[in-house]
This record gives structure tokens, C-alpha cells and sequence, in this order.
């Protein structure tokens, strides 16, 4: 929930300077501690990590919003009583691949952030061209490392209730600050692309 409070708000279309700042330093910090803390929740460095990443999230959404992720997590968790940060990280990948086409250079920095080939980090000055599908797989990755489900169905969410679901999104105002704009209709085949 953290990682993407985070993601969200530095691809929303309400970012600023400040809120920016917050945002990247929050994904450095748990991008390069999130799969280490859940290997070992023991380990006291990478949870200080967590925690300060985490309020950093927190000060960057106060201030530019979130998007779609959050929008659409919050009808899954209500209807079938899937817990927050699970149902977000389902739709993450389903989202930052349709929000692609509205990215100005953030994808890149993102997928910096969270890449676990942290040494070295892809040098895209050097000829290597990032493309937005990368930051998608690393989002899979990520959430395969995790052990997060990778489907809305694997969680229990049924297709009968998409329709309420995308009528109870439309209703949050994160929808406006997604960088691609959305109607109901694209928030529909959205959860069903998720499932």
C-alpha cells in the first residue's frame, strides 16, 4: 500500500515539486527494502526503512492524490473483503500498463526505484532504451516475490460484481488525478483484465 500510495501520487496528474520529492524518496526507500523486510521481518534496518518510506508516501499522496490503483482497490476490499494492500497490488500491473500511455519520463525512474538488479541499474544514457512494459514485468515480479496473488479471482472477486465495483470507483475522486483519463467503461474492462 505504501509503494503504491507512493507510485501513485508521482503519476498523478495533481504531482508537484513537493509532492514529488516525498514520492521518490518513499520508493527509494522501499523499493530497496520491501523484498528484503519480507524475507526477514526481523530485520530492523530494512523495517526503519519501511516506516520512513512509508510516512514519505503518505506526506506525497496528501498532496497530489492517487489514480486508479486506489480507486479500484477500495470496491474489491468492500465487496469481497479483500484486505487493502492485497487488492492493490492486483490491479497495480493491470494499471501502470494502461496508464503507459500517459507517461512523461516517470516510468523509468519508477522502475530504477523498484528493479531488484539494483547493481548495476539498467544505464539507459548507454544505449539501452527503457520501454514502459519493462516497469510492468518488474511490477509482476515484484508482486510474484511477494507471494501477492496475481489475479483479482484468486482472491475470490467474481465478475458479477465488476459493474457495482466501476460505479463505486467512478465515485472517488483518485480517479481524476490518474494521469490517463477514465470512463466507466475502461474501469470496467480494467477489472476484467485484472481478473
Amino acid at each position: 500500500d505504501a509503494l503504491i500510495h507512493a507510485w501513485e501520487a508521482y503519476t498523478s496528474r495533481d504531482a508537484s515539486p513537493f509532492s514529488d520529492a516525498m514520492a521518490e524518496k518513499a520508493m527509494e526507500l522501499i523499493g530497496a527494502n520491501l523484498r528484503r523486510f519480507v524475507a526477514n521481518r526481523q530485520d530492523e534496518e530494512a523495517a526503519a526503512a519501511m516506516l520512513s518510506g512509508s510516512m514519505f508516501a503518505g506526506i506525497a499522496f496528501a498532496w497530489a492524490r492517487l489514480g486508479n490503483i486506489h480507486a479500484m482497490s477500495h470496491p474489491v476490499s468492500a465487496y469481497f473483503h479483500v484486505a487493502h494492500g492485497v487488492a492493490n497490488a492486483i490491479l497495480l500491473p493491470t494499471i501502470v500498463e494502461y496508464n503507459a500511455l500517459a507517461d512523461h519520463g516517470r516510468y523509468e525512474k519508477i522502475y530504477n526505484y523498484i528493479s531488484k538488479e539494483k547493481d548495476p541499474v539498467i544505464d539507459f544514457k548507454n544505449g539501452e532504451i527503457f520501454v514502459p512494459e519493462m516497469l510492468v514485468d518488474e511490477a509482476r515480479d515484484l508482486l510474484r516475490d511477494l507471494g501477492i496473488p496475481q489475479h483479482l479471482a484468486d482472491v475470490g472477486v467474481t465478475e458479477d460484481k465488476i459493474e457495482l465495483m466501476a460505479a463505486d470507483a467512478m465515485k472517488s475522486g483518485n480517479i481524476i488525478a490518474n494521469p490517463r483519463q477514465s470512463t466507466i467503461r475502461d474501469i470496467i474492462e480494467l477489472y476484467k483484465k485484472a481478473m
